[in-house]
């Protein structure tokens, strides 16, 4: 007989947000004060978990908030995250690979595992599932385990069966066993819905035990409903192993590792050298056929000593040439130290992403310009396919051989101030195609996040070559209040302007100003993040009372340069509409210089 494992995590999604967040957030949510996550059903918000302080109080699963609240108005409640909950389900069946190779995820809250014919290698069954608990208890996650026979009677035990005094339960692999197992059992233990379980208790069928001693033609009777009685005859036969009931196991991801082992220990560089080099030719064969490339790799090399020294690459986009991954490898095979020789080798793909199929050039390497063809080698810069993995390669030999933190790259970031709208970021954590990293390349493909971004960044007007850290004060003559300067001063120079184009307004981080609970940490975090960086950077040369209106022209000396200028505040009135104060007058500030 079969021999199941069911786990269930009864307060699965507050535990997890728990262990995402600080301790000291941690403890609010699991301890005395009551809490409760709320999820949106048909319009409606309702409970989704609860905390053991909120059910001690009358909150429970499915209840609808209001009704919540009046029976407990002290109720904290957040948005539950069913997506995040599952992701970490599915990392925890994952996990219990362990313990046998067949698991899943068992709806929202559980994961079963097959463990037929492996108790014997944890010492039994009772130090198996023991094991299991403890291993979940030490991670600060409630469990209720049960291992039985079928999956439904495995199921129904961890869940009636089991209880804070007894949270492991095993029975013995006998039908007569299984089914004393599960008579004492509400109905509802056999995993029918929840009309048709309150439906058998109004017609006295409250224990799976009853069902045993009716014949199946007085239960179909009493249920009036044939489908009703069927599914509920079903599911007493699938837990008591009268029918086979089906169930698929996670499925496995793909193997990418390559090995080699050597009938003498390699000692030369060059005969390392040659080793790795065919197992990168076997990884570009395996991951080729999978349609993946590789981002993050590790080669293990494994001494005669029985010790083992290990190098980690990393890439800044999808690679699948074996050639560029010896390059990487080679690099930092020279600080090897092979010892008494190297016995084994090992390269494992750590990450991979799917590789974009595209045609770059129907004319091969060499570039064709005005009819005639070229043999330079630049000429491979004009398809915009070679430029990004040319630039790719260079970032990655460069981020090997410096450290992945010492090479960084911008990436666009959705913020609408213009100082703002990049962010550096480490090259390979960056998952984004080399094209939008390095420049976005005339016909390249960026990632979708990105261009979006990208777009929305550039949508109201052209921006300057040379944008400024921070906006330097300048000083301002305008004809009128309103409109562009007719000259101004920056850096103790006088430019009188010919020309002008704008305003183009923007518009402040208004909802950095909406009331809202906060402390002094939070308040110079929403100062560091630069919603009025011009107030922030310049102090005292500009009223810091808030964020405040822009707007920006482009002007144009009469010696032909040209610049991006701004007025932060409006005349004759706050930015709240108040009559404006001396500390509130608009100020000019240059924020860019064109090429």
């Amino acid at each position: 007989m079969r021999r199941i494992v069911s786990i269930w995590l009864p307060a699965w999604p507050i535990e997890r947000m728990a262990r995402d967040l600080p301790a000291a957030a941690s403890r609010d949510l699991l301890g005395a004060e009551p809490f409760a996550l709320v999820v949106a059903v048909r319009g409606a918000l309702r409970i989704h978990a609860a905390n053991a302080s909120a059910q001690a109080g009358g909150v429970h699963a499915g209840q609808a908030l209001s009704d919540a609240r009046a029976v407990l108005p002290s109720l904290v409640t957040q948005p539950a995250e069913p997506e995040r909950d599952r992701a970490a389900l599915l990392a925890l069946a994952r996990w219990a690979g362990r313990y046998g190779l067949v698991r899943h995820a068992d709806g929202e809250d559980g994961v079963w595992i097959d463990a037929t014919g492996v108790a014997h290698l944890h010492g039994g069954e009772e130090r198996l599932a023991g094991d299991i608990y403890a291993r979940l208890s030490r991670i600060a996650l409630t469990a209720r385990i049960a291992l039985a026979g079928t999956h439904g009677a495995a199921h129904a035990l961890a869940r009636y069966g089991t209880s804070a005094a007894r949270p492991v339960r095993c029975v013995a692999a006998t039908s007569g066993a299984l089914a004393d197992a599960l008579a004492p059992l509400p109905v509802a233990a056999l995993r029918i819905d929840r009309d048709a379980a309150l439906l058998a208790g109004r017609l006295g069928l409250k224990r799976i035990g009853q069902l045993y001693r009716l014949p199946r033609a007085s239960v179909a009777r009493r249920f009036r409903s044939e489908a009703v009685a069927e599914a509920l005859l079903a599911r007493l036969d699938a837990a008591l192993g009268h029918s086979n009931e089906p169930h698929g196991g996670l499925a496995e991801a793909p193997q990418r590792a390559v090995s080699r082992s050597f009938a003498e220990p390699l000692i030369s560089a060059d005969g390392l050298a040659h080793a790795v080099g065919e197992l990168t030719h076997e990884m570009q064969a395996l991951l080729g056929a999978q349609g993946v490339g590789l981002r993050r790799a590790r080669l293990r090399l494994s001494r005669a000593d029985g010790s083992a020294v290990e190098i980690v690459i990393g890439t800044a986009a999808p690679v699948v040439a074996a050639e560029h991954l010896l390059d990487l490898i080679a690099s930092r095979l020279d600080a090897v130290d092979a010892g008494f020789g190297i016995d084994a080798a090992q390269l494992t793909a750590l990450a991979v992403e799917p590789l974009e199929a595209r045609q770059t050039t129907l004319r091969g390497v060499a570039g064709q310009r005005g009819g005639r063809t070229s043999t330079d080698p630049a000429d491979v810069f004009a398809d915009p396919g070679e430029r990004q993995a040319a630039l790719s390669r260079l970032a990655d030999r460069l981020a090997n051989r410096l450290g992945s933190d010492r090479v960084v790259v911008l990436a666009v970031a959705p913020r609408h101030l213009p100082e703002h709208a990049q962010v550096v970021r480490p090259l390979l954590r960056q998952r984004s195609q080399t094209g939008a990293l390095l420049g976005r390349v005339p016909g390249g493909r960026a990632d979708a996040a990105d261009d979006a971004a990208f777009t929305a960044s550039h949508a109201r007007g052209p921006r300057p070559a040379l944008l400024l850290d921070r906006p330097e004060p300048i000083a301002v003559m305008a004809e009128v209040p309103d409109g562009p300067p007719l000259r101004f001063t920056w850096r103790r120079v006088e430019h009188r302007v010919a020309a002008a184009q704008g305003p183009e307004r923007i518009a402040p981080a208004w909802w950095r100003s909406l009331p809202r609970p906060s402390t002094q940490a939070d308040e110079a975090g929403a100062r560091a993040s630069g919603d009025d960086p011009a107030a922030a950077a310049l102090g005292e040369r500009v009223p810091s009372s808030g964020p405040r209106t822009r707007d920006y022209y482009i002007v144009e000396d009469q010696a032909g340069g040209r610049y991006w200028v701004f007025r932060a505040g409006l005349y004759g009135r706050g930015e709240n509409g108040e009559e404006a104060g001396e500390h509130a007058s608009p100020a000019w500030f240059l924020h860019g210089v064109f090429a």
